[in-house]
């Protein structure tokens, strides 16, 4: 199999990157929509309507201001629609599709758009803007969509587009959203790097399924494939069986998640492993034991053992699971790891275009989030003796700042260092978060703990599906915080254990179970570290539509 050559790096254009490619496999298949169903496009195809589209917004003068507004979901004419801003000088501000209507109009207004390209169920709400902004429909069954807006009069792609490729409104987990610049050279050292760091071919399909609006989707979902060759396939759905299904039936190679996702497949694929006969059972413990001592030998038998396990599954096509956006316990990548796949956890930050290192296949460490990128720069300033501290990271990849706001800009980025507010540690060329700093909960005596450590503790339990840990302060004279929890537990499990049906279990009947697991969580931690309060709600944890737990909504 032949590895994806990447891209030229000494060109300043996406759009010229995968222009290049297009010009080597104009006839392999690029964009799929639909799981498989819907709208598809060669590299020919694609980069013939990018050139129509890109004549068209010129012709038009609609970059004025340059800035163009992307709101739709997955599909394959956002792509499209985003490297024809991108062809035609402009600069694309993708919108958040999960957001609420007020958020919309807020997010427009404050960035100025006067032309944003649009799925037609959000014509409403852009038409009931104040100053109306300009939408075309995405969809061709639709009045003055992106295809009337195509022409023959091709010019060609420039070779010196806006500087800024990309404006990123950030989700906002902690309120106020800052808007992220992103060159077209912070993207292209970040998928060089990317490149130097895991192989890909032009074999490879990749199903979609996070919002492209955001950096690591659009980064490593969108970019990456297209400016090595490889193929998209958007999926119908986030729901388990149709995801499967689309892996089936395009042979997906390659797919990209948050931990929430695989711990949702892990903690299903275990309780269909409780509920086998006991001589399965036997067998797959045996299977397990047996992949667990090939590992310890730097050997992968789970390949081999577990081959017919992952094609009765519907996973047998897949050779490669990235996670990011959240940190993955651990227990939750060796599972997949000792089963034959792949599944490397990585880290990174909408500033950083957006990944800094991520495990590689050889070398997985499980609980780290891999090493540093090839060609990024990874220090942990002022590390106390547990060798904890704040991780920065130097490199082409670092965005020049945010927008209008030079104060937080110089706040974040200091001597080309960005200092990126996670804590961590660097172990044996190993990058391992411990939290976020604002998370940091510090008690009276002035010892600090990690709430994502906890919250790990918690979701290891097949009793529990999520958990948000934060502290909150005793009482206003005191200086110190206490553990405060908010749990969600996996109904089937607790039902199941209760032997109750799923309709009769509420929070109150939740609380009984799920005392015992708090108290086993406690046991194993420093007494300074232990839950003192804590409440079940049965609904799952408030999230951006990256699912990042908003944890401002729980901290009072």
């Amino acid at each position: 199999m032949e590895r994806v050559l990447r891209q030229d790096t000494a060109t300043d254009s996406l759009v010229l990157a995968i222009q290049k490619v297009a010009e080597r496999q104009p006839d392999a298949p690029a964009l799929i929509g639909r799981g498989g169903q819907g709208s598809r496009y060669t590299y020919a195809e694609m980069m013939r309507a990018v050139e129509q589209l890109a004549a068209g917004i010129r012709a038009q003068r609609l970059l004025e201001p340059t800035e163009v507004g992307l709101l739709s979901e997955n599909r394959p004419e956002w792509p499209i629609a985003y490297l024809a801003i991108l062809a035609a000088g402009g600069t694309a501000v993708p919108i958040d599709a999960n957001l609420s209507y007020a958020e919309i109009r807020q997010l427009v207004s404050r960035a100025g758009l006067r032309v944003v390209f649009a799925s037609k169920q959000f014509g409403p709400v852009l038409n009931e803007h104040p100053d109306s902004p300009r939408w075309i429909s995405l969809e061709p069954d639709h009045p003055g969509n992106w295809q009337s807006l195509r022409t023959e009069d091709v010019r060609g792609i420039p070779a010196d587009p806006s500087p800024t490729a990309v404006l990123i409104y950030t989700s906002g987990t902690t309120g106020l959203p800052k808007a992220v610049e992103l060159t077209h050279a912070n993207l292209l050292d970040n998928l060089d790097c990317i490149s130097r760091s895991l192989d890909f071919y032009p074999t490879d399909v990749f199903l979609s399924i996070l919002p492209l609006h955001h950096t690591f989707e659009a980064t490593c979902g969108f970019l990456t494939p297209l400016t090595g060759g490889s193929s998209i396939v958007y999926a119908r759905s986030l729901k388990s069986a149709e995801i499967l299904e689309d892996i089936g039936n395009n042979k997906a190679t390659i797919m990209c998640g948050v931990p929430l996702l695989f711990e949702k497949m892990y903690k299903s694929m275990r309780r269909k492993i409780a509920q086998a006969t006991a001589a399965r059972r036997a067998m797959f413990r045996a299977l397990y034991s047996s992949s667990e001592l090939g590992w310890s030998l730097k050997q992968k038998w789970g390949r081999h053992l577990f081959a017919s396990l992952r094609n009765k599954a519907g996973l047998g096509s897949i050779r490669m699971f990235v996670s990011g956006g959240a940190a993955m316990p651990p227990e939750v990548s060796r599972f997949f790891n000792m089963l034959g796949f792949d599944l490397m956890q990585g880290y990174g930050l909408t500033e950083c275009s957006p990944v800094v290192s991520v495990n590689r296949p050889a070398n997985i460490r499980f609980g780290s989030v891999g090493p540093p990128l090839a060609g990024l720069e990874v220090r942990i300033d002022k590390p106390g003796p547990d060798g904890i501290g704040e991780i920065c990271v130097r490199g082409g990849s670092v965005s020049p700042g945010y927008r209008d706001n030079p104060v937080e800009t110089a706040r974040m980025i200091r001597q080309g260092w960005l200092h990126t507010g996670d804590l961590g540690r660097l172990s044996e060329g190993h990058l391992w978060i411990t939290g976020r700093e604002k998370n940091l909960i510090v008690t009276a005596a002035g010892k600090n703990i990690y709430p994502e450590e906890i919250e790990e503790k918690l979701i290891a339990s097949d009793l529990i599906l999520e958990a948000v840990v934060f502290g909150n302060r005793r009482d206003k004279a005191s200086g110190g915080e206490d553990v405060h929890a908010v749990i969600v537990p996996d109904t089937e499990a607790v039902a199941s254990r209760l032997r109750i049906s799923i309709d009769s279990v509420n929070p109150e009947a939740a609380a009984t179970v799920i005392n015992d697991e708090v108290a086993r969580v406690n046991s194993e931690m420093a007494a300074f570290k232990r839950i003192a309060r804590w409440r079940v709600q049965l609904e799952e944890l408030e999230k951006t539509s990256t699912q990042k737990v908003k944890r401002y909504v729980y901290k009072r």
